[in-house]
């Protein structure tokens, strides 16, 4: 059954996302582009496009959805306390995501982008060193944009980089 937060509750969320958001945006990847200050769907896709201009044809798209039905409220606790150093954040962020369920972010929650952000953050920092890995002097052979839960990851086009599909894959 999906819940619907409170007035209180997205008040309360609202504020709490004005303080971790921008703690947390210093550290997000520069392919990410799912609800976040100053970036769009639109720049996303223009991401995509420049890697189809230069030859990334090759396009694995990945959807997330049930991932973040699946966030363990541990880990993600754990990302949050590697960057805030505040007993009461933690608290009050542990009971919002008490009030989700045992798993998962409050769906519709104000500060659920933020948090899924950071869950996803450690796939975003995989493929930007996967893009590192497979660099050619200046040309890059992997690019990627995601955009909350959505991902695609372009790949060169060239036949002597299909190892790169297998890649990206391990």
């Amino acid at each position: 059954m999906l819940s619907i937060p409170s007035i209180r509750d997205r008040v309360v969320q609202g504020a709490l996302k004005l303080i971790v958001e921008p703690i947390f945006e210093s550290d997000f990847q520069p392919g990410s582009f799912g609800y976040r200050p100053k970036r769009t769907a639109h720049q996303a896709v223009t991401r995509v496009a420049e890697a189809i201009s230069r030859w990334q044809t090759r396009v694995i798209d990945v959807d997330l959805k049930a991932y973040l039905d699946g966030v363990r409220h541990a880990v993600l606790l754990a990302k949050v306390a590697k960057r805030i150093d505040d007993d009461d954040v933690l608290h009050l962020l542990k009971l919002i995501l008490k009030g989700s369920g045992k798993r998962g972010v409050p769906q519709g929650g104000v500060i659920s982008p933020a948090l899924s952000n950071l869950y996803l953050n450690a796939v975003d920092r995989m493929l930007e060193r996967s893009k590192e890995v497979t660099r050619d002097g200046k040309y890059v052979n992997l690019e990627y944009a995601r955009f909350a839960d959505d991902v695609v990851i372009l790949i060169d086009a060239h036949p002597k980089h299909d190892s790169l599909l297998k890649a990206v894959w391990s």
